[in-house]
């Protein structure tokens, strides 16, 4: 093994520090207040800066994988404009939440039977680049949910600088969401999100659709590293 620098061992050391973080946070029910100022400050160095694949590049040839989970033929559907708009698949604890709007030549006689969604594991790169949601005929990553958080919903640095362009973002965070209940949950659609967050008694209960994907990617992210995680230690002693 060659010899690591010292910011290169502080690099690795923060990715196993972040990954622990993550895994214990999301081990729970973390609120969406948490999503937004820890999990996305984190996400954002490691998924959208690049942060993992630089060090990666330390521990090569071994590269970790991450699991994803997908419903066949979903991608293919909205391509075909079966559906008008999307979400993939997501673990929100046991639970596992997806949601789909089809076009309205469809509802009556949908041309497809879902189909049980399939656990596959990836390397970083194809995680990163999942598309998670359809919405306006576009596809979207967990990438580019992340740089949502960190840029433009108040995450890592808030940006005020609004574009009319990126109003996008607002209707892809608002059009579906979560609500944790005493005895069960709810799916919550549009207005009714709004409506949840501004009750204070509900407000750490409702999850926006972004903030469910941003929970997600640590999940998985944190649950990747610290499967390598004996690779990334020894590279942090410099053992061979």
């Amino acid at each position: 093994m060659v010899a690591l620098s010292p910011n290169d061992r502080e690099l690795l050391q923060q990715l196993v520090d972040d990954a622990r973080l993550l895994a214990e946070l999301t081990s729970g029910r973390p609120a969406p207040a948490l999503i937004r100022t820890t999990f996305a400050p984190a996400l954002r160095k490691w998924v959208v800066e690049d942060g993992l694949f630089k060090a990666v590049k330390l521990v090569q040839p071994h590269r970790p994988k991450f699991e994803i989970m997908t419903i066949p033929d979903a991608i293919k559907h909205c391509k075909a404009g079966v559906y008008e708009h999307w979400m993939a698949m997501i673990m929100f604890g046991t639970l596992g939440i997806c949601y789909g709007l089809l076009a309205e030549e469809y509802r009556a006689n949908p041309p497809f039977q879902k189909a049980n969604p399939v656990t596959v594991y990836h390397p970083a790169h194809t995680f990163f680049d999942q598309k998670m949601f359809f919405w306006k005929r576009e596809f979207y990553t967990r990438k580019d949910i992340i740089w949502m958080h960190a840029n433009k919903l108040g995450g890592a640095h808030l940006d005020f600088r609004r574009k009319a362009d990126e109003t996008h973002i607002d209707e892809i965070k608002n059009y579906f969401g979560f609500e944790i209940l005493p005895h069960t949950q709810q799916m919550l659609i549009g207005h009714d999100i709004e409506i949840g967050r501004a009750d204070p008694v509900r407000r750490d209960r409702v999850y926006d659709a972004t903030e469910l994907v941003a929970l997600d990617t640590a999940r998985i992210f944190a649950n990747g590293v610290l499967a390598s995680r004996g690779v990334f230690d020894a590279a942090i002693r410099g053992v061979a």
